[in-house]
């Protein structure tokens, strides 16, 4: 099977959506499928270390900046930006005369920024809805705005021929309700390195984990060191793991003695697992949050808020610790108190139970 792969993210390990890609790429290779890529990435971004030649072939690397961006949304101005951002007239001129050569089953469309070509396609599509935007813009946006995207989004979930996945069930039911469209819904892929981990101990710090050039990240982070580590008397150790914090802002929690910006890690999962609690306010986004999933993962509680937990099943709720105001945080910091048996216990029972559902077994059934 041949699959053209258009990806709004550049596949690594800088984030969570971006390392799903960088996954589902690899094991769609380890499957025997071919693969044709098309992916975007920012001029400081690396060029993508393509684990398989043999199964992967990088057509072209789709270059973003502020003044493209602009351009783009000037060039398609009847859909929102955030459907035209990444688009190019050019590439898609040279994807319609790859794709009469190559004959595609399947094209694949990462992130609702790369909809629009599959709209000049007639094969089988997918379209990852890593969030749903309605929901998104509906959190923060104003209501004008709101009501174009959720029309965008009804024009592109209503393509002939395509095939939407989610990351939830509540993703799943508000495509449902939003659309009236049925869509399908996949699992993350729980990274190999965290589950080669070996048997972690219990230090005495905690983390935060996250793309900090996301406002939803970087606004949770701000708030939390705002209005909670102040009243915990500055001695409560706290490690910033990922990359793109602001200049500004790193030279802020400078003033925190424990406080450690640590940027890119290789292996943050180590640090996760013998962590006390991940903290994650979050006042905006929506879909499931990846760092939550690998958290759990780690045997990691995470203290957040209900948008830091939607789409993950209750089962788990017992390492999801809801904390809603400052008061809270302190609280369910003081109280925090898993021994090390119970935490590994719960990991041993989440990589066992979670949803094993895949894009993968979905293609199966076409091969």
């Amino acid at each position: 099977m041949k699959i053209l792969f258009l990806t709004a993210f550049l596949p690594s390990k800088i984030a969570g959506g971006h390392n799903y890609t960088r996954l589902l790429l690899k094991k769609l290779a380890e499957q025997g499928y071919k693969i044709d890529l098309l992916y975007c990435k920012y001029p400081s971004d690396p060029l993508y270390n393509n684990p398989d030649s043999s199964h992967i072939n990088v057509l072209k690397v789709s270059k973003i900046s502020l003044g493209i961006k602009l351009l783009n949304a000037i060039r398609v101005p009847f859909f929102h930006p955030i459907f035209t951002i990444r688009f190019s007239w050019k590439i898609l001129l040279f994807l319609k005369k790859l794709d009469r050569k190559e004959h595609y089953d399947f094209v694949y469309l990462d992130h609702p920024q790369m909809y629009l070509y599959g709209k000049f396609f007639k094969q089988k599509k997918i379209l990852m809805a890593h969030d749903v935007m309605a929901q998104r813009y509906e959190r923060g946006a104003s209501k004008i705005a709101a009501k174009i995207v959720k029309l965008g989004e009804k024009f592109f979930f209503n393509m002939p021929n395509s095939f939407i996945f989610s990351f939830s069930d509540k993703d799943q039911n508000i495509i449902k309700n939003f659309y009236g469209t049925d869509s399908h819904v996949t699992n993350f892929f729980i990274d190999e390195k965290i589950q080669q981990l070996e048997t972690p101990s219990l230090d005495d710090y905690f983390v935060f984990f996250g793309k900090w050039d996301r406002n939803d990240n970087l606004d949770g982070m701000k708030w939390f060191f705002s209005n909670i580590y102040s009243k915990m008397g500055f001695d409560t150790k706290v490690y910033v793991i990922g990359v793109a914090l602001p200049n500004d802002y790193q030279q802020e929690i400078k003033k925190f003695s424990n406080v450690k910006y640590l940027g890119f890690v290789d292996n943050p999962y180590e640090m996760i697992a013998n962590a006390k609690a991940m903290f994650a306010p979050l006042f905006s986004g929506a879909g499931v949050k990846v760092k939550v999933v690998e958290s759990l993962a780690c045997g990691t509680p995470v203290i957040g808020n209900e948008i830091s937990f939607e789409g993950i099943s209750d089962e788990y709720r017992q390492f999801m610790i809801t904390a809603n105001t400052a008061e809270d945080y302190i609280q369910q910091i003081a109280n925090l108190n898993f021994s090390l048996e119970e935490r590994i216990s719960f990991r041993e029972n989440f990589l066992k139970k979670y949803n094993s559902q895949s894009i993968i077994s979905f293609l199966e059934r076409f091969s």
